[in-house]
């Protein structure tokens, strides 16, 4: 099943690639990507597919919550964001 991350950051140097990193790390595949930036804040769209059933999408919004320069993690699946 696919799952829409929406994830808020400070642009910086390596960000994008840092976020995209760990979600291909952690067992998912990225299926589409978009991005918005503004002059000091950025947004990230990512939707991913787990590789096996056992991944848990909260798992990795949590983990991406704790990389440098990102400010709010949001997941959404079938129109419910959460």
């Amino acid at each position: 099943m696919t799952e829409r991350l929406t994830i808020d950051f400070t642009p910086a140097e390596g960000a994008v690639v840092r976020m995209i990193g760990l979600v291909e790390r952690r067992g998912y595949v990225v299926r589409g990507l978009a991005m918005n930036e503004q002059a000091n804040s950025a947004s990230l769209t990512i939707d991913v597919e787990p590789r096996d059933p056992s991944r848990r999408v909260q798992v990795l919004s949590q983990q991406l919550g704790r990389l440098v320069d990102v400010t709010q993690v949001s997941h959404s699946t079938n129109g419910t964001v959460a």
